[in-house]
């Protein structure tokens, strides 16, 4: 396995997720179990040898459950702090939970429609308000337009031309001239 490396087992979206959480977090000085690839390599004796018993294959590995697996590796209240500092998901001003891309230990990313970040003064964070989320801001067809980690500016100096190059394209879609005071939607204006 040590020669296969850790892309030969079945990790889940959601393990792989959960070891990216943990790897930003702790990219920011926490003290959480390292879950960086050199580290469960390193240490599969430790982490992985203790569900093995009676797994002689690499086929047999794959019905592992590596969430679960590494959720054990930490503390109740590591996964409680850890749910708080770099949740999955994050509740936009429309309603919708949007899921927080955290591939980039050092940079997470919310990659969300613009329509529904209208009242959204200033950059959502993670880490106690530590680190500003890099906002995707997308179409409604859900192609990135613009990518900021300053939604104040945005609004005030980027999204008049957005909304302009945008309007004829997307003429069902809700686009308002005062963007701060407008009601976030991930409906056409038809449904509002």
């Amino acid at each position: 396995l040590e020669v296969l490396g850790l892309n030969a087992l079945n990790w889940s979206k959601e393990a792989l997720l959960l070891r990216q959480r943990v790897n930003f977090v702790n990219a920011h000085q926490m003290e959480f179990p390292d879950f960086s690839d050199e580290y469960l390599l390193e240490n599969m004796d430790e982490w992985l040898a203790p569900y093995l018993s009676g797994i002689t294959t690499l086929r047999a590995c794959q019905n592992l459950d590596f969430y679960n697996i590494l959720l054990g590796q930490m503390s109740f209240e590591q996964t409680q702090l850890l749910d708080t500092l770099a949740p999955t998901k994050l509740k936009v001003a429309s309603g919708s939970n949007i899921a927080i891309d955290y591939t980039n230990i050092k940079q997470p990313v919310l990659a969300v429609r613009l329509q529904e970040m209208f009242g959204t003064q200033s950059t959502p964070t993670v880490l106690g308000g530590k680190v500003k989320l890099m906002i995707h801001l997308l179409s409604p067809a859900s192609r990135p337009m613009q990518v900021t980690q300053d939604l104040e500016n945005f609004w005030k100096n980027t999204y008049e031309e957005v909304k302009k190059e945008l309007r004829g394209k997307y003429k069902k879609h809700y686009w308002p001239d005062d963007p701060l005071t407008a009601i976030a939607t991930s409906k056409t204006k038809k449904h509002m």
